[in-house]
């Protein structure tokens, strides 16, 4: 007993309590019942005396008695049973309150820990990744680990936007996750490559090779130096992708090239088949789309064989309220 740890000595303690118990309850309980009275069983139908009776009633009370001691020592023989019960109702209370007590306690019992991690809502992200972020491992116990530090670990992940975990007993996790949903791409001076840009305005991961860039490109964002100005840019550029998104032929999110913002907190709108710049300006977006909706219908249809827009500059959007001004080019 000297080099066992202490969970092994509870758990020695608690075995014996549960042999000990189980011997006691197949040995049965040793009491003999005590009668005493008149045995009336060689008389006949002779008619019993005053005495008799009294010595009858007698028996039959002590009779009852014995009864009622065996009734109490059988019922005794449980009492074991519901204190180790009792005992461990008591542990995994502490459990939920004392995670430290119980590390201590009950830290290296093979039953608690962690055999199985189950990730959901994976899309670029995977479970391996994942596991290594969080510094999760299957040597963790179920009883003492920290899921509130484990979620917020997950969720400093650049593509995690929420996770959730779940214990489900006696050694199984179940953690569900939901990732950021690009909207855009972002161009940041002084860096590589592009940032992605999710549907709260948050630039939250840089784009790794193999990884999705079939979306807008957002430049000129960093000329804006008020924060406030910025984040009233950022809510008009996600305004007009959402109009865009709903796919009309004329302007569909996928024609959506670049998105340049000046420094002055104008937008101008690149098309991916058409070079021209369109000066959308600040403000009034949902009107300004529809409007540009409109002009590019009427443009794209054909005069003496040849497209309206192959010959166009320039179109301005806030050239004067309610008209568009459309440029063509010297050529056309």
């Amino acid at each position: 007993m000297a080099g066992q740890t202490l969970s092994e000595k509870i758990k020695s303690l608690l075995g014996r309590m549960v042999r000990k118990n189980a011997k006691d309850q197949r040995r049965g309980p040793r009491l003999t019942p005590r009668y005493s009275g008149t045995d009336h069983s060689s008389t006949g139908s002779r008619k019993k005396s005053l005495r008799e009776k009294w010595q009858g009633r007698k028996g039959e009370t002590k009779h009852k008695q014995n009864l009622g001691v065996l009734h109490r020592e059988v019922n005794n023989q449980g009492k074991p049973f519901r204190v180790l019960l009792l005992a461990g109702l008591l542990l995994l209370g502490c459990g939920l309150l004392l995670p430290g007590a119980v590390q201590f306690l009950l830290g290296d019992l093979q039953y608690f820990r962690i055999h199985d991690i189950e990730f959901s809502g994976c899309v670029v992200t995977n479970d391996r990744g994942l596991r290594k972020f969080s510094n999760m491992s299957y040597e963790m116990n179920m009883l003492t680990i920290d899921a509130a530090a484990v979620k917020s670990r997950l969720q400093q992940h650049p593509w995690v936007e929420y996770a959730n975990i779940r214990r489900i007993w006696p050694d199984r996790l179940e953690i569900s996750i939901r990732e950021h949903r690009p909207q855009a791409l972002v161009a940041i001076d002084g860096e590589k490559g592009f940032r992605y840009l999710n549907r709260k305005g948050e630039i939250f991961a840089a784009v790794a090779p193999g990884q999705d860039i079939d979306f807008p490109v957002i430049t000129g964002l960093d000329s804006i130096t008020s924060e406030l100005e910025r984040e009233k840019m950022i809510s008009e550029i996600l305004s007009f992708l959402k109009l865009a998104r709903m796919n009309n032929p004329n302007l569909p999110a996928q024609n959506v090239s670049e998105i340049h913002c000046t420094p002055e907190g104008e937008l101008v709108i690149f098309l991916v088949k058409h070079p021209f710049p369109i000066y959308f300006g600040k403000g009034n977006i949902k009107r300004k789309y529809y409007q540009l909706r409109d002009v590019l219908g009427v443009l794209y249809r054909k005069k003496k064989g040849k497209v309206l827009i192959e010959s166009v500059a320039y179109i301005r959007m806030d050239y004067q309220e309610n008209k568009v001004l459309v440029a063509k080019s010297l050529a056309g």
